[in-house]
């Protein structure tokens, strides 16, 4: 019950937020916090990693898929948007906007008490935001 309660409460909370940092969350809390606040992506349950313990979501215009890494207990350790340089613009204004910029590509969050790295990675045809639990 006190789970219930809880995602409802972050589901309120995350509604707004384009961005979500859902490290140390479990699984089941991933899919249903997706579905309810992140209409644009949908589960694509259809690639199967051997090395690799992952959720893969897809927008429907396929120019943006987000992983979240899991753990062997199933929490999230990291989360990777990979975007097309057409999004680049745009997401260094939402992540300027709503985080602290430590250099050109990083960003720190602060959550909880906790402290989260936002890197950006550029490619050639696409760019990843890769976010982890800040090591101290």
């Amino acid at each position: 019950m006190n789970r219930i309660i809880v995602i409802s409460f972050l589901i309120l909370l995350s509604g707004a937020c384009k961005s979500q940092n859902l490290i140390g969350y479990h699984i089941d809390d991933i899919k249903i916090i997706m579905k309810e606040t992140q209409n644009e992506f949908r589960l694509n349950d259809d690639t199967i990693n051997e090395y690799y313990n992952y959720l893969k979501y897809e927008n429907g215009s396929g120019t943006k898929t987000f992983l979240f890494f899991l753990s062997e207990n199933d929490t999230c350790k990291y989360t990777k948007l990979m975007c097309d340089q057409s999004e680049l613009k745009k997401t260094l204004i939402m992540l300027n906007e709503n985080y602290k910029p430590v250099n050109k590509n990083m960003w720190i969050e602060e959550k909880s008490g906790e402290k989260f790295t936002i890197t950006l990675k550029k490619e050639q045809w696409f760019f990843s935001i890769i976010t982890r639990k800040k090591v101290e």
